[in-house]
């Protein structure tokens, strides 16, 4: 193990995994478990309706809910009264999936797909004084989502771009796993491989400071992605002495 790589053996990654429960959802459960990584599972409400059961298993073995909406719009291209109802209807969704799973559901997560926050700015950035994003983030409070405490996420581009102290949850490291869908391509991420250099890459102030040691990660994949690739991405993470954890919800 490098240098580098030891200077790290004490930086905290926070999972994150989007657009589930796609098909591929229990084996990425089971691949977790046997790895003793924890993970928060942000779910869009018309995949929860087709996979109750593996849910439900899954919030038993510990791992954490969120919302992702109902059916993934972009939240710039709709109205209040519908990102109101995409919230609402998920949110429901996962009350009731948390009852039948006889525990209570512990925190409210909402996590915008394709980090659309509402605002037509870059997915890292935000106006937070546009009327249509403070529109839906008091939609968030009233429904009592927050934001659980990530400790030490000390990223001066993430701080000052707000997503500290929002009612959503955003990322300090996207894996770019997204690229791997046929078709797909950005930056330069295309393949398997691309999407593993940039976990090499340091570069903390441009959203890929996995190897930085003064900042943990909230880290962004995506539940759809082939099991194979998924244990090759996660594989090299750990590779870099990063603890994977649940952050406090109190």
């Amino acid at each position: 193990m490098s240098d580098m790589e030891n200077n790290l053996n004490n930086k905290i990654g926070y999972l994150t995994i989007d657009d589930s429960p796609s098909v591929n959802f229990e084996e990425v459960v089971n691949y977790l478990v046997e790895m003793k990584i924890p993970a928060i599972f942000f779910c869009e409400g018309r995949k929860l309706e087709k996979r109750i059961d593996i849910v439900i298993n899954a919030i038993r073995k510990g791992f954490i809910i969120g919302n992702h909406s109902y059916n993934h719009p972009k939240f710039s291209e709709i109205s209040i009264k519908e990102a109101q109802d995409q919230i609402i209807k998920t949110d429901e969704i996962i009350d009731n999936i948390y009852n039948q799973s006889d525990i209570s559901r512990p925190i409210k997560l909402f996590r915008f797909p394709f980090l659309n926050n509402g605002s037509s700015n870059d997915y890292l950035e935000c106006d937070w004084n546009n009327e249509h994003v403070k529109a839906i983030q008091k939609i968030l409070e009233d429904l009592g989502y927050t934001q659980p405490k990530f400790k030490q996420i000390d990223y001066d581009w993430f701080i000052e771009a707000g997503f500290s102290k929002c009612l959503n949850v955003n990322c300090t490291y996207d894996s770019f796993d997204w690229c791997l869908k046929e078709g797909e391509e950005c930056f330069g991420y295309h393949d398997l491989q691309t999407v593993l250099n940039r976990i090499d890459e340091d570069i903390p102030e441009g959203g890929r400071g996995i190897n930085y040691p003064e900042s943990n990660e909230i880290i962004m994949m995506h539940n759809w992605i082939s099991i194979n690739d998924f244990k090759a991405i996660i594989n090299k993470f750990l590779t870099k002495g990063i603890e994977f954890r649940i952050p406090e919800f109190n």
